[in-house]
Parts: C-alpha cells; structure tokens; sequence
C-alpha cells in the first residue's frame, strides 16, 4: 500500500514537529557564522568563485568543484538573478538544505514509524556529528543533492511518479555520489520490491540514461585509479557514532516484535551505503555521509523501543538499565557533536580573506596569481584572477618539478618554472614565500607585503 498523506487534523499537529526540527538543525548550523563570516572547509572558495564570477552563458561557465554538474549551476544561477548578496545566498543556501534535511527525514519516515518515532530520527539526523562534519566541509553539491535522494524516497512511498522521475533526471545531473547511490538503491529495490518492479525499472533506465550522457568519461578514470576523498577516515567515523550504533542494536528487537513497518526504501537504501564503505568502493570516504543517515534511523528505531518500554514500566529493573543506556548514548552524542563545533575552525581567518581581497584588487583582470595549495580556493574565491597551485588549477608540473625548485640551492629551476607560466605572473600567499617558490630570484620583485610578480622573462 502507499504511504497516505496526512489529513488537514493531522497537519495541524505536524506543523509545530517540523518547525522544532527545522529551528534546531538552523540553530545548529547557525552557530559557527557568530565567530567568523567564512567559517566553513576547503571548498568554499570554489562555489564562492562561481557566485562572484560575471555571466557569460546560462548556466554560467563552469569552476573548480562545480565541473559539469549542471543542476546546482543553474541553482545557483537563479538565485543570482534574485541579486541576493553573495555571501547571504551562498551560505543562507547551504544551511537552508541542512534545515531541510531533518525535515525531510521526517515525513519520508512518518507514514511507517509513526510521529513519534520520525521526529526521533529527525532530531538524530540534527544532532548527527558525521552530519556537521560534513557541513563544516562545505559539500554543497552533496547537501542540495541529499535533500533531492531523501525527497526522491517520499516520492516512491507515495507514488507520484511524475516528481520522481524529475528528480531521477535532477540527482543524476547534480552529483555522481549520490547518483550512485540512488543508482544502486533503485537496483537493490527492483530485487526486493517484486510488485513494482516495471515502474522502478523505468526510474533506474531514466537516471542511467541522464547520469551517462554527462559522465561518460568518469567510468575510464575509475578504472585507472580508485578516487580517494578527503573525509573521515573509519576510526574517525566509527568514534562519532558510537552511540547511534549502541541506540541501532536495540532496533533489532523492535523489528522482531513488527511493531514498525520499514520501509522498502529504506532497506535498499541502509544495504547500499552501510555495505558501500565496506567495501571501499570508489569515494567510499563520502558514502560515511549517507552511511550515517541509514545508522540513525535504525538508532531512532532503537531509542523508540527503548522509550516505548519504559513507558510501559514493565520491569524495574530492565526500566532503569534502559533509562541509563539513554542517558549514556544521547550525552556522548551531544558531547561528540559540540567537539566538533568547537575544534571545525575557519581555515582562513576574516583578516586574512580581507588580504586576499587587497591582493585581488592589485591584480589586472585575467592575470595568473600563484599560490600555495591550501589557500588556492581562498584565492578562488575572493580575487577574479585566474590562479594556479602547485599541481592544480592554472598549474601544468608535476611533484618533482616542484620538489626541484623546493629543495635547490640556486634560482636557476626556480626562473624556469615561473617563466613556464603566461605573463604577468603574480605570486601571492599569506605565509612565507620560501614554501611556495623555494629561493627566491632577484627578478621577483615585490608589488606589496603579500604580492609579488615575475619579472624574470623581461
């Protein structure tokens, strides 16, 4: 049977679930912005490129990071059209899909674990550490594209195919994670999921189709190397959410006694991203995102039980043991996320992005500015300078070639590499020059305390 919606009594009630969800992942998420404007990862740089970049087509020309996913470009792109400043749209965007993800947990969950049960699994879903791991990373693609998965799973509970399919063609054009794993859900549900089979069918030949007209060439890079990202490793994964795993085991139970149906998304869903990083398949690092979606709800599942028995107060004893397994694993939760709120510091300072932008302004329109790796995307972001990094962006050498110039006791490779570059060439970085360009030649000249150019092909 469908999952029904709910009628305008039960709305009513609902209503005040979905906000308190909403308002705490807001506040949550909120918090890092009241010590710093940027206070988020390594990627910011490269979304905030796109944003600030002048238009040239629509969907406007790709960046770094946002390659030829062309869902969150024209995203992106409309709400440019809106001349929302950029920070308020980036960030305000970012934060409104981790609202929305609570939330939409919730009502994909709601028709088979009943309201009480959901709201856990939502409220879990806030609280998550892995979660704000993955926000402090700035995985903007990956957070507009879960909102989608999880919206894609209420449309086949429901069945409104007409929005599934939609959004069969949206996660396949948004982000090749996620397309995966709804790929593999889809496959994982077609063997379960006798009675729906055609339909499930259709969705799986629609999101191939559209996923393999614009990542032809990612399956040839695959089989030459197995993509790695730059995630959680397993120990520190496993140390996160060792309270929903101790919350999941008590789920067992409950699905022994069938007081809660599952639902069939659910279970393709938790069999593809918990087995996904077992396996160490390709990204497997980033799967740890959606692994933790499916450890929470069986966590949710578990603390229900444990809830349910001790309203009940069936057994003094076993109440109080249940009572104390609550306390334990909700206070080491809460403390494991608040650790990670305080120790996920801005990579660059405020003070230090205003340098930036100084150096931007010093810079003529479509010059190369040369920068250290870790401050690239900081360079990216905040200047409209094309810039390069050891090994990437606007940069052609390989790791030897830099180690050369690094560890050399004259200029003479030093002048080599920078003359390889179009002039003018500018070199810039908040921290020594020596780590960026080794010796320093006499024909690299200072422009400003942080700026200097290549002078070196005159």
């Amino acid at each position: 049977m469908p999952a029904t919606s709910p009628t305008l009594k039960e709305r009513r009630t609902l209503i005040p679930i979905v906000l308190a969800l909403g308002l705490l992942s807001l506040l949550l998420h909120f918090y890092p912005f009241l010590s710093s404007n940027n206070p988020l990862g390594y990627d910011t740089g490269f979304y905030r490129r796109y944003v600030t970049q002048p238009y040239i087509s629509f969907p406007n020309a790709e960046v770094p990071g946002l390659s030829d996913t062309l869902i969150p470009r024209l995203f992106l792109d409309s709400l440019r059209l809106l001349h929302i400043p950029t920070d308020i749209l980036l960030y305000g965007s970012y934060v409104s899909f981790f609202v929305l993800l609570p939330i939409l947990l919730f009502i994909w969950l709601r028709p088979h674990f009943g309201t009480r049960g959901a709201a856990i699994a939502g409220t879990l879903l806030a609280l998550s550490p892995v979660q704000y791991v993955g926000f402090w990373y700035m995985l903007w693609k990956n957070a507009l594209t879960l909102s989608l998965l999880l919206f894609a799973f209420i449309s086949f509970e429901r069945r409104w195919f007409a929005p599934l399919a939609a959004l069969d063609v949206a996660i396949a054009f948004s982000h090749k994670t996620t397309a995966a794993i709804y790929l593999l859900t889809l496959a994982v549900l077609f063997l379960i999921h006798g009675k729906r089979r055609k339909e499930i069918f259709i969705h799986g030949l629609v999101t191939s189709l559209a996923f393999a007209a614009i990542n032809a060439t990612a399956f040839e890079g695959i089989t030459r190397s197995t993509p790695v990202a730059v995630f959680l490793d397993w120990s520190e994964y496993l140390a996160l959410s060792v309270p929903l795993f101790i919350l999941a085991l008590f789920s067992i139970p409950a699905f022994v006694a069938k007081k809660k149906k599952i639902p069939a998304t659910f279970v393709a869903f938790g069999f593809v991203s918990i087995l996904y990083p077992i396996l160490q398949l390709p990204f497997h690092e980033r799967i740890f995102i959606f692994s933790d979606i499916a450890i929470v709800i069986l966590a949710a599942y578990g603390l229900d039980y444990l809830l349910s028995n001790l309203e009940r107060k069936i057994n003094g004893k076993r109440s109080y043991a249940f009572f104390i397994i609550i306390c334990i694993t909700i206070g080491i939760l809460l403390g494991n996320l608040w650790n990670e709120m305080r120790e996920r510091v801005p990579l660059q300072t405020d003070a230090d992005i205003s340098i930036i932008e100084d150096v931007g302004k010093q810079v003529p329109e479509n010059a190369i500015i040369l920068t250290t790796s870790s401050e690239a995307p900081w360079y990216e972001g905040w200047t409209q300078s094309h810039i390069a990094a050891p090994g990437m962006l606007y940069d052609m050498h390989n790791l030897e070639e830099w180690q050369e110039i690094w560890y050399a006791t004259s200029t003479e490779k030093t002048i080599r590499l920078l003359n390889d570059f179009p002039d003018p060439l500018y070199i810039s970085t908040l921290g020594e020059f020596k780590y960026l360009i080794g010796n320093r030649p006499k024909c690299v000249v200072d422009v400003s305390p942080n700026l200097l150019i290549n002078k070196c092909g005159e």
